[in-house]
Order: structure tokens, then sequence, then C-alpha cells
């Protein structure tokens, strides 16, 4: 007889398996117990999905055990938690729209700590670098836990920042934990699964997808007590983590920059409209 929990993660690891669809099939049947018995139409109806996958998602039920599965993962160091585990993010449920499951690499009780999001470009300045590289170590010495997405540029050199300062690191990925974005990144993962922290709302083989970056982005400011946005455009996608933030209630807080780059008119227009002025670590 499987538990409400099992029958969750089985449901959740269906390929393509989106959070509405899992959600109107959880509206539909609270203790997910037909979940694997509908036929095709009343999977379209529920949800909303294309036959296609309706098909992929009857198929994957019925051909595997969610028992063997989670073998798989714990074999592989992947902890999945689902929404209803004690151990569950006490951050994350607090959001709107908390992940039904989040898949786990490392020290999942980093999610309690004192935090501090660090975000901003892909392609920081020579000014940008410098700027993350001296202010985080006193924060990092301090206790607080660095949080960031695992992309290049600032999300890179604050990971790696935090664990030269001996301190501890969260990084939220887009996609699953076998298809590690960006590929140059894949060490450096490996590092925060065995010392710090990864988290992933996506199951294991899931490729990432453009629309998972700005998803995975509400979940790095849940997490965090403050937003640091170290450089991004004015119309850079980092933004959107800050509008979550702001939505979640969260403290943030910019690097200020010339008015002659690109890169700081995002963050000095977020100063502008209220966010704290960076000007040295203990700002953060």
């Amino acid at each position: 007889m499987s538990s409400y929990r099992q029958r969750l993660l089985h449901a959740h690891l269906a390929p393509g398996m989106t959070w509405r669809a899992l959600q109107r099939l959880h509206a539909d049947d609270p203790s997910l117990e037909r979940y694997a018995k509908h036929s095709i139409d009343t999977l379209i109806g529920l949800t909303g999905c294309r036959s296609k996958s309706a098909h992929v998602w009857q198929s994957y039920w019925k051909s595997t055990s969610v028992v063997e599965l989670e073998k798989e993962m714990k074999g592989l160091g992947v902890i999945p938690i689902t929404k209803d585990d004690p151990s569950y993010p006490l951050r994350l449920l607090q959001m709107p729209d908390p992940p039904w499951v989040i898949y786990c690499k490392g020290n999942l009780s980093l999610c309690n700590k004192e935090t501090l999001a660090v975000i901003g470009t892909r392609l920081p300045s020579n000014y940008g670098v410098r700027a993350t590289e001296e202010l985080l170590p006193p924060v990092v010495q301090s206790g607080r836990v660095i949080v960031s997405g695992l992309a290049r540029g600032i999300d890179t050199i604050a990971h790696k920042r935090a664990i030269i300062a001996k301190g501890k690191t969260i990084a939220v990925i887009a996609g699953g934990f076998f298809h590690i974005y960006p590929r140059e990144n894949k060490a450096l993962a490996e590092t925060l699964a065995n010392n710090h922290l990864i988290i992933s709302e996506y199951p294991p083989d899931r490729r990432p997808q453009k629309w998972h970056f700005p998803e995975r982005n509400r979940i790095i400011s849940a997490l965090s007590d403050r937003i640091f946005v170290v450089e991004a455009g004015e119309r850079s996608g980092t933004l959107i983590t800050v509008d979550q933030a702001l939505e979640q209630g969260r403290d943030v807080c910019a690097l200020p920059g010339t008015i002659y780059s690109k890169m700081s008119m995002g963050t000095n227009r977020l100063i502008e409209q209220g966010a704290a002025i960076v000007l040295r670590s203990s700002d953060l």
C-alpha cells in the first residue's frame, strides 16, 4: 500500500508533469488514490493537458514503481521532499505556490539559517566582479548562507566566494540534477551537493527549459531574508526575482553603479525606487 507521499512523488515524476496539472489532479482527489487509474479522456478533462501528455503520464505510472524510483534517487544522493514532509523548508511553505516536491542534494538544514540571495547579470563588468568578491566574505563569515542560481556570472562568483570564505551556499537550479546548466558549472555543482545544498523543483531527468529560470527565481527569493542585486540591465531577468522578492515581503538592496554602464541601469533604478543602497559589507 503506497503512502500519500509516494503517490504525490510518483505523480510528480511523470515526464512533462506541470505544477498546474498536478494541482488539478490533487483538487479532484486530495488523497491522490486515483491519479494512475484515470482514463486518457479523464486526464485530459481534469488537467487540460494534450492527448500526448496524457498517454505519456498513464504509460509512465503503469510501467514504473515509486519504490524503485526512490531507491534509484537515493543511490544518486537525491532526496525528494514532498510538501507534507516535516523537513520541507518553512520559507517555501509560506509561498503562494510552494513546489509540490523539491529535490535536494546536500544539507537541507541550510534553508533554516539566516540567508542572503545574491543575483545579477550573467555578463558582469570588472566592477561587478570585484564588488561581489570584496563585499561577500565578511557577510559569509558572519554566518549568513549565500543563495543564488548557479548561472554564469554573478551567481557563480557568489557561490565560489562563499566557499572560499569557508561559509555555506545554496544553489536553486532550473531543470533537474542530471542536466546541470551551464555545463561548465558541473564541478561546482558537485562541490555544492557534497558540502552545501542544491535544490530543484524539477525531477532529476528534466532538462532545463526557458520558463524554468523565472520559475526558480521565486524559490531563490523565498529562501532568502534579503536580496542583493549586483548588476542588472534595465530589462534584466534579474528584476523578475526582485518583483517576486517584493511580493514575498523580502528586503531588496542593490549595488550602485555609473550612469554610463548598461549593467547598472537596473540597479540604479531599484535604488531610485527605494531599494537599500550597498556601499560596504555592513550594508548587507
